[in-house]
């Protein structure tokens, strides 16, 4: 197949995956899963993680099974920290966010790129661009940059801009926004009524931080599993239509890489089977999607992907969208992968004196 083409076979429905492995090695079991899907991207967890040596010797063989692969964590900072104790662990988005300087929201996220590319990684699902409006939010909370959209956007976009200036993929998440949920999408479908979340609020709240990311030019957007009643009563936004390709496609003319997120997730699956949801993910607009944990719904959402684009499914022109974006994303993977690597960022003692600063400890000259 030519470079760039689009097919119905198993590495069309391949890349269309970021998964996650079991372990903390690429064993016999995870290397036949790798050559069966062929992901686009593997995202690593704390179950994936037990020292620096090991991480890099893991992330090491994942870019020599394909030069392209997307290595990808959440690595927000407090409780979304997935690394071992010689990384810089930086305190939460919003307690970095109370300086109320843009110019140490960029040193953080160059602080995190410059450690993410030392140990491998070319991709961080993050900033979180969820405005944290509900204190009884069980699952953004601290983790948002801010608790109005103005905030938002002054503290995480300088941060989206380190990334870059650091050599990482930045990923926007969770659109159209998970700040005000009173549940957690992990457990379960959060629904945010039309009563009190009409789309006028959406316009001028949720949705302000990712219109500015987009004018920005954010490389990816990850999706929420939230049911937006003023949207889409009956699907969450990850599987519709009507907020991927309608709100985030057209209203907002986003063209960059759309991203599920885990649609292991309760929220999910309670309601759907993986590969269901995979192939809905799709055709509502994603480019992709991620599937973080079990093998066997791996294998059930790549197989149902590949029989969705030989049925026509997922049509052609679907296909072909999602093709370019990806290339589009990659291409600017390998632009960022000439930025040099910086030997011993990891634990670096300027990355440890910002964070104590951040965290108002005094630092020690």
């Amino acid at each position: 197949m030519e470079e760039g083409a689009v097919g119905t076979d198993e590495e069309g429905a391949g890349r269309l995956l970021i998964i996650g492995l079991t372990g903390p090695e690429l064993d016999p079991e995870a290397e036949a899963l790798l050559h069966h899907v062929d992901p686009l991207g593997v995202v690593l967890f704390r179950r994936n993680i037990q020292s620096v040596g090991q991480l890099k010797d893991l992330t090491r063989r994942l870019a020599e099974f394909r030069p392209d692969m997307l290595i990808a964590i959440d690595h927000e900072g407090g409780r979304v920290h997935r690394m071992p104790p010689d990384f810089t662990h930086f305190p939460p988005s919003l307690v970095m966010a109370r300086n109320g300087d843009p110019g140490l929201m960029r040193e953080v996220a160059h602080a995190h790129a410059a450690e993410l590319r030392d140990a491998g990684f070319n991709l961080t699902f993050s900033p979180v661009l969820d405005v944290h409006t509900n204190p009884a939010n069980p699952i953004i909370g601290d983790r948002a940059f801010g608790t109005t959209p103005e905030e938002v956007v002054h503290n995480a976009l300088p941060y989206m801009q380190g990334l870059a200036e650091g050599g990482i993929l930045a990923c926007g998440k969770h659109f159209p926004g998970h700040g005000d949920t009173s549940v957690d999408s992990h457990l379960e479908l959060p629904v945010l009524p039309a009563a009190t979340h009409p789309l006028e609020r959406l316009r001028t709240l949720e949705l302000r931080p990712f219109a500015r990311a987009i004018a920005q030019g954010v490389p990816m957007i990850m999706t929420a599993h939230v049911i937006c009643d003023a949207l889409d009563p009956k699907a969450p936004a990850t599987l519709s239509r009507r907020v991927i390709e309608d709100l985030l496609r057209t209203e907002l003319g986003y063209d960059g890489y759309v991203v599920s997120d885990d649609l292991e997730m309760k929220a999910i699956v309670d309601h759907y089977s993986v590969g269901r949801a995979a192939v809905m993910s799709i055709v509502a607009g994603c480019d992709g999607c991620l599937v973080c944990a079990t093998p066997s719904r791996i294998y059930e959402a790549h197989e149902a992907l590949t029989n969705a684009l030989e049925s026509g499914e997922i049509t052609i022109a679907s296909a072909a969208n999602a093709a370019r974006r990806r290339e589009k994303l990659l291409a600017k993977s390998r632009r960022l992968a000439r930025i040099p690597i910086t030997a011993g960022a990891i634990g670096a003692a300027a990355h440890t004196a910002l964070s104590s600063r951040l965290r108002g400890e005094a630092v020690v000259a």
